[in-house]
């Protein structure tokens, strides 16, 4: 026992001297950014495209009392709607890959100067796929809907689903809530209708039809959106007959 004495004093001395492994600070960055503000609390984005607008009111002023299309970039990126929705005189102010918070925030700027007779809203899914819940944007339509009727009380609305596009199959379930909810929303106010695209795009199983979406499996092809003119069309029609009488004269 005594050999070992010296030993076990020299391990317990060198022991003592050797510094303990530097305890690692908790990553409070990595924390913060896991922090995610609701889109109500994020500043407006797309300056340039409302500004782009103006410039183009200012030297080909639309007509009033027209079919407005209000919304995100499956509106914007519908080329053939002027056409397909002749003879309605025909505005599209859809734009980039909007939210409700910036449709909502710029309507005083690219919905209420042109007084529209009809309206095709669609956004929604931006706001979801960008993690808001579905009841959020459905609290803005409300709005929208809400400062639209104050000066225009006549005007009829057609609002199309968001769709179940096959690059976001993980938020298909929220995006369902949320076509459910503005389908109700549509039923308790007046001059306003819901068609549901999704059939018009995607196969039975939830799936997209073949050659329907472009390549990023999100926006309608070319025959996507002859599809959604068939089922858009009917409900437009009826919304622009059912404010005949008041807009006559204007």
């Amino acid at each position: 026992m005594r050999a070992f004495l010296p030993l076990l004093l020299t391990a317990a001395l060198f022991g003592a001297d050797t510094p303990k492994a530097a305890e690692k600070p908790v990553a409070k960055a990595v924390e913060k950014a896991a922090i995610r503000k609701p889109l109500a609390e994020q500043p407006l984005r797309m300056a340039k495209d409302i500004e782009a607008f103006e410039k183009q009111d200012k030297t080909n002023p639309p007509p009033q009392h027209a079919l407005l299309l209000s919304g995100a970039s499956s509106l914007r990126m519908w080329k053939s709607v002027a056409e397909e929705m002749k003879p309605y005189p025909t505005i599209n102010r859809g734009f980039g890959g909007s939210y409700t918070t910036e449709v909502l925030g710029y309507m005083d700027r690219i919905t209420l100067p042109y007084h529209p007779r009809v309206i095709v809203f669609h956004c929604g899914g931006n706001d979801i796929n960008a993690g808001d819940p579905p009841s959020a944007p459905i609290q803005r339509i409300r709005e929208y809907l809400a400062r639209l009727r104050k000066d225009n009380p006549d005007t009829a609305v057609v609002f199309m689903a968001t769709t179940r596009a096959p690059s976001r199959k993980a938020k298909w379930v929220d995006l369902d809530q949320f076509n459910r909810d503005l389908a109700a929303l549509a039923k308790q106010e007046k001059n306003t209708w819901f068609v549901d695209i999704n059939p018009a795009l995607n196969q039975a199983s939830g799936e997209g039809k073949e050659g329907h979406y472009l390549k990023d499996n999100l926006h309608p092809s070319e025959l996507g959106y002859k599809e959604i003119t068939k089922v858009v069309r009917p409900a437009v029609d009826e919304a622009w007959k059912a404010t005949e009488a008041a807009f006559k004269g204007k």
